[in-house]
């Protein structure tokens, strides 16, 4: 086998020869030589030096008249210029004359073949740029020339638009200047009917779009003239022959090849805008598609970018253009009114199809369009005019539709592209402008099949800049439209809650950046209020929305409540609790008129009410729309939970961020004017909020004013809510049938152990404890006093009760059972507490005034049960004997006269109506009520100081001793005939009150009581001396009281001894005139000596219809008969 030299050496001669045979076998061997060496190094430098020998005979064997020689010869060197090797070898001279060659071969040549080849070359030649800018002329000229080749071969148009593909990368710029030379050529092709012909064309301009767009002015000049005489009319010829899709790709090259000259011709821009109106409205999803692509031809053809505008301006001042002020503003004007209508052109369709009901597919391309025109804006894309025009038809459009199973994606799509808009205020408004394109770039593709769940167009990044507080109306609009979406019946929950959802994170965003603009100097208290009642009057049109509509949607609920949420926690405390920011409460719904029996209950006593237009504070503002939503909410069971411990947490938050007094009060004002069932829940959220705010500050100095009782008073109102609530709601006529809704199912022992935690922490407060503790405990006990009288009084009122009206009269029962038991159990602890070990000298640690407002209040709720007895007697009996055992443990702790003597004034009363009805009671409590009045008893014998059980302290008893003397209950009589005897009989001088007198005759008659020290032996001498028929002597003594007498027996005596032991008239006076306690106990005393059998010399007695024991005594007696003078005496004595 003959080396390579050799070979090399033969190819030479032979190609030398004139003997065509030769020729072509060399060419052929050659060739095969050159595919051999390629990848051989050694081989590949030896070819490159051989072949300078043989390059000058190739040249001119190309245009050989034999094709087979030339077309091998131009295969062999297309070769040696593209093989970088072989090109570094090659000469200059040898070079220039290869192009020129070339070129020429192209121009002249009739053999389709050759041609095709000689192209060929030119599009893989490796020629350095420099080199062949020298010979573009001749180049391009050869390059037309084949595009529009006089044989018609679309091989040889296709190997031209390669070279012109080639040329544009080695020189861009020529090509550039020149592209309405050769580009003609290659657009034209996009109206034929040959579909290679239009590929081939279409892919030409694809890759070259970047060297004619946007076109030149020449290039549109010559599509102007290309477009009326040949371009248009095939394009209505192709729409004839059923091929839209072709007409509008077409179309989209043409329109942008056209460019800005556009705005210079609108009569052909018209006519052009013929052929998408009608492909717009086709029923064909493709030809639709087709026509929104192209759409953006006309985008790219309208739509200038602001740095463009800046530099053509530049250019006209260089070139000598200088216009006046005048003039500048007026052609600026022009522009606007241009730029406006540019883009509400290109948005009316697109409008449309977002708006009508076509396939997804064809959405999806209107979105990837619309998304293409937001990119080409620039920053323009901020404009408030862009903003109203383009941005807020396509997010309206897509938001009122909703996300459903086949658009779900295109809605998250604008979601994320409204939210990223938003947050560009909180990226920062210093950042530079090439840092600040949307983040949504990141996460696009290309156009291809959407992804569910994320974003989808093609990579056009947005610039958005960072907004000012004039967009803050463009976001709330937008916000609301997709609440209003999701507050539709017919859309599915989980599209709702996605709705909902969008919704509260772009509120977040917006807050955010309104946070970040009020932190700007530049704003004024002005622009900072009108921001603050826009914020406000959105709150309220969801309230409106959502409370008034009654829609029974709870995410509804759920989402204004978090509305709330996200200003009170996104907007600073120093704006929204700001004493400067004061806004009209124009909610006039809430403050709704009262029907007769709400009105006691409505105006909260010290607590001023907010009415309508009363200017208050933005937290206030939000607060009572807060309140007034979740009281208002219809719960269902598993959401139930969670939205009140939301509730919880952010009542915390609002009393720790703002001001809690100014809060507390305004919920408690709400929750007084709506009574309803869903109140009581909303109350445990927001007393459990309460209570978390107090644990973690430690101290309640915060609800205190200048007026200390003012804090006091709020959280008093605030626990008597569920006792004021369960009495209203029986004549609720909107409430009458709610025992089986889902409302009332908070059990009465949750809010029992709420009610228990929150009074016991308030109680048990450090600062409190110091100052306000009486004041707290009376305020709160004189409320539910009150609450309860209401009550009773309208038992007394409805003989009859209805069964819902019973089971809420139930309700209130169990509940201030409960609370009655705790309020005297933690009196209780206060005490060992504070004192470390019970001491019976010390009374419970309350003050008079705080023992008699928990006694006022037992004193009412024992009087409940008896009204209500009729409608559940078990019910009833089993809360009140817990009630009784807890107030006989808090009676067994009572030691001072003062304690002693108010509870005796306060209870009197109720345990007399207890004690009066005993046939209705079971065993178990009538024994309850025996051991309770059993302590009663014991606790007036142990007072401290003594209590004197005279005749006036006789008067304030006698309805319970009346009662309980001759009681049907043997430990209750007995208990009370040892009282009497131990205390009462002990008394010298009494005045029997006529009420008792037929008890004392029956019990004394049967030797049961003693009515006082002598009577016993009195009676005995008394009978004695009637059987003898001794005289006996009577002293009558006119009292100041007409109906009374004073009947005065002295016995005589029937013995010497008697006569000395009788007292003498003087002395009797006398001892009537020193009538203090010392000196009555020391003459019971010597009474007992003289007659240890019980029968004195003398004694008193009274007859049925006079109980004055002189005139000196009379007197007294008149003025102690009002039980009040009684008691101050009392006070006074001890």
């Amino acid at each position: 086998m003959a080396s390579f030299s050799d070979q090399l050496e033969e190819i030479k001669t032979l190609i030398s020869s004139n003997a065509k045979s030769y020729k072509s076998f060399a060419y052929s061997t050659l060739l095969q030589l050159q595919e051999q060496c390629s990848s051989d190094t050694c081989s590949i430098q030896s070819l490159a030096q051989e072949s300078q020998s043989v390059l000058s005979q190739i040249i001119v064997d190309i245009a050989d008249d034999d094709e087979e020689i030339a077309s091998q010869a131009l295969k062999c060197l297309g070769f040696m210029i593209y093989h970088p090797s072989l090109v570094v070898a090659i000469p200059v001279e040898d070079a220039d004359f290869i192009v020129q060659s070339l070129a020429e071969l192209i121009v002249t040549t009739k053999m389709k073949t050759v041609c095709n080849l000689g192209v060929w070359c030119i599009s893989i030649q490796q020629f350095s740029a420099s080199f062949l800018a020298t010979h573009f002329h001749c180049l391009l000229r050869a390059i037309v020339h084949a595009l529009d080749n006089p044989i018609g071969s679309l091989s040889t148009t296709y190997e031209a638009i390669q070279a012109v593909m080639k040329l544009v990368t080695e020189l861009r710029e020529k090509m550039i200047n020149t592209s309405n030379i050769w580009a003609p050529s290659i657009y034209r092709r996009l109206v034929s009917v040959d579909k290679r012909e239009r590929d081939m064309s279409e892919r030409c301009l694809l890759k070259i779009k970047s060297a004619i767009l946007p076109p030149s002015l020449t290039l549109s000049k010559a599509l102007v003239i290309d477009m009326t005489q040949k371009l248009l009319p095939g394009m209505k010829e192709m729409l004839n022959l059923g091929m839209k899709v072709q007409t509008m790709q077409a179309w989209g090259w043409f329109i942008r090849l056209l460019g800005s000259h556009a705005m210079k011709k609108r009569h052909l821009v018209n006519e052009m805008l013929k052929i998408p109106e009608l492909t717009f409205s086709d029923h064909d999803p493709q030809v639709q598609i087709a026509s929104q692509v192209a759409w953006e031809g006309l985008i790219d053809a309208l739509i200038h970018p602001p740095l463009q505008a800046c530099e053509t301006n530049k250019t006209a001042q260089e070139n000598g253009v200088q216009k006046s002020g005048t003039s500048t503003r007026n052609n600026s004007e022009i522009q606007t009114h241009g730029f406006s209508k540019s883009v509400k052109l290109i948005m009316t369709p697109l409008i449309g199809i977002m708006l009508s009901k076509c396939d997804i597919s064809v959405r999806s391309s209107c979105l990837n369009t619309w998304c293409y025109l937001l990119h080409k804006l620039d920053i323009s894309v901020n404009d408030p005019l862009v903003v109203e025009t383009v941005l807020a038809p396509i997010l309206e459009a897509v938001f009122q539709t909703g996300p459903d199973s086949r658009s779900i994606w295109l809605w998250n799509l604008c979601v994320d592209l409204f939210d990223d808009f938003v947050l560009a205020k909180s990226r920062g408004v210093d950042c530079d402008l090439n840092h600040q394109v949307s983040d949504l770039s990141a996460r696009t593709s290309i156009l291809g099949l959407p992804i569910p769940g994320k974003c989808s167009w093609k990579h056009y990044p947005i610039k958005w800049l960072s907004w000012d507080l004039s967009k803050l109306d463009f976001h709330i609009k937008m916000i609301c439209t997709l609440i209003n979406q999701g507050s539709k019946l017919s859309v599915l929950p989980e599209n709702r809650i996605l709705a909902c959802e969008a919704a509260i994170r772009i509120f977040r965003s917006v807050l955010k950046g309104v946070q970040i603009e009020m932190k700007n100097p530049s704003i004024d208290y002005n622009q900072i209020l009108l921001c603050l009642n826009t914020i406000l009057r959105f709150t309220k049109k969801i309230s409106e929305d959502v409370g008034l509509a009654d829609t029974g949607i709870v995410e509804l609920h759920y989402t204004f409540l978090q509305f709330v949420e996200a200003v009170t926690t996104e907007l600073e405390p120093s704006i929204l609790g700001s004493p400067l920011y004061k806004v009209a409460f124009d909610i006039k719904y809430i403050d709704r008129p009262l029907s007769v029996y709400d009105i006691n209950h409505a105006e909260v006593l010290g607590i001023r009410s907010i009415a309508y237009m009363d200017m208050v504070s933005p937290v206030v503002y939000l607060t009572m729309l807060y309140v007034y939503i979740a009281v208002h909410a219809t719960f269902d069971a598993p959401k139930m939970e969670f939205i009140l411990l939301g509730v919880q947490k952010h009542f915390k938050l609002l009393m720790s961020l703002y001001d809690p007094l100014e809060n507390l009060c305004a919920t408690i004002v709400l929750l007084y004017k709506h009574m309803r069932v869903s109140c009581l829940n909303i109350w445990v959220a927001i007393a459990q909020g309460l209570e978390d705010y107090i644990k973690d500050v430690k101290d309640l100095s915060p609800l205190k004013t200048e007026l200390d009782s003012y804090g006091c008073l709020a959280v008093c109102h605030l626990l008597s809510y569920p006792f004021v609530l369960r009495s209203c709601l029986p004549k609720q006529s909107s409430l009458t049938k709610i025992s089986g809704s889902s409302q009332r199912k908070l059990e009465l022992e949750h809010v029992t152990e709420v009610w228990k935690s929150l009074y016991g922490f308030v109680n048990s407060a450090s600062r409190f404890e110091c100052s306000n503790t009486n004041i707290f405990s009376e305020d709160l006990c004189s409320m539910l006093s009150r609450c309860l009288d209401e009550n009773s009084s309208k038992l007394d009122y409805d003989t009859e009760l209805d069964p819902s009206d019973k089971k809420q009269y139930l309700d209130l029962l169990s509940l201030c059972g409960d609370i009655v038991i705790y309020i005297l159990e933690h009196t209780l602890t206060l005490r060992v507490n504070s004192e470390g070990t019970k001491n019976k000298d010390d009374d419970c640690s309350m003050s008079s005034s705080g023992i008699n407002s928990s006694l006022g209040l037992i004193a009412r709720f024992m009087r409940m049960p008896c009204t209500i007895m009729g409608t559940d007697a078990p019910i009833c009996l089993a809360m009140t004997s817990r009630v009784f055992n807890a107030l006989v443990r808090f009676v067994g702790h009572l030691h001072l006269k003062q304690n002693i003597l108010s509870y005796i004034e306060i209870m009197s009363s109720s345990l007399l109506q207890w004690l009066s009805h005993v046939e209705k009671w079971d065993e178990s409590t009538i024994h309850k009520l025996g051991l309770l009045w059993t302590e009663t008893l014991n606790c007036l014998r142990r007072s401290q100081p003594p209590i004197i059980f005279d005749s006036s302290f006789l008067k304030l008893q006698a309805p319970l001793l009346e009662k309980t003397l001759d009681h049907p209950n043997p430990s209750i009589s007995d208990s009370t005939i040892a009282f009497w005897n131990s205390t009462y009989s002990e008394q010298i001088q009494l005045d029997y009150p006529q009420s008792l007198c037929h008890v004392l005759d029956k019990l004394s008659r049967s030797g049961r009581i003693n009515l006082c020290k002598r009577t016993p032996s009195f009676l005995q001498k008394c009978n004695s001396r009637v059987e003898v028929a001794t005289p006996q002597r009577y002293k009558v003594t006119a009292t100041k009281n007409r109906s009374s007498k004073r009947v005065e027996l002295v016995e005589a005596t029937v013995n010497d001894s008697g006569d000395k032991d009788k007292p003498s008239p003087s002395l009797k006076r006398k001892r009537l005139e020193l009538t203090e306690h010392q000196k009555e106990v020391r003459r019971a005393q010597q009474g007992r000596e003289r007659d240890t059998n019980g029968h004195g010399p003398g004694i008193r007695t009274y007859t049925s219809v006079d109980f004055s024991q002189g005139n000196e005594e009379s007197q007294e007696s008149q003025e102690i008969r009002n039980p009040e003078s009684i008691f101050e005496k009392l006070r006074r004595a001890s």
